[in-house]
């Protein structure tokens, strides 16, 4: 079952990744970003990781957690807008996370979190995506 689980998160990723292509280009010409739009609680489906955006100040400075399943400090975290999407970006430094960071874009048709991971103490990039945990 879990093979097959793998297998179906990967068809999504690609999937999302060639529909989140078309929908950059529409998002880029929106000139203004609503940054409450990332509040919530993200789940990357690939591992389980949870991002918690619990706020974004004026400033661009974001109020969030990270866990893998446990907290991981976060060192940074802010939000920008860059081509007319929501940028996220965050960089962890925990035991494990030595300057890890993450860079996501919303994109709002989708309600989804994608961009990439840096796993600074390996040295390698992924591509990711979070989906956003429905409230029950």
């Amino acid at each position: 079952m879990q093979k097959n689980y793998f297998k179906i998160v990967i068809i999504v990723i690609i999937l999302a990744w060639a529909v989140f292509s078309q929908d950059a280009e529409k998002a880029a010409s929106e000139e203004k970003a609503d940054f409450k739009v990332i509040i919530g609680e993200w789940i990357r489906p690939d591992g389980g990781y949870i991002v918690r955006i619990r706020d974004v100040n004026p400033g661009g400075s974001v109020d969030a957690g990270y866990f893998n399943p446990g907290k991981i400090n976060i060192a940074e975290a802010n939000v920008s807008l860059w081509k007319g999407l929501v940028k996220l970006f965050i960089k962890l430094q925990d035991q494990g996370y030595p300057g890890s960071t993450y860079t996501l874009y919303y994109y709002p048709e989708k309600d989804a979190l994608a961009g990439f991971y840096y796993q600074a103490a390996i040295g390698q990039t992924f591509e990711v995506v979070f989906l956003r945990k429905k409230v029950e």
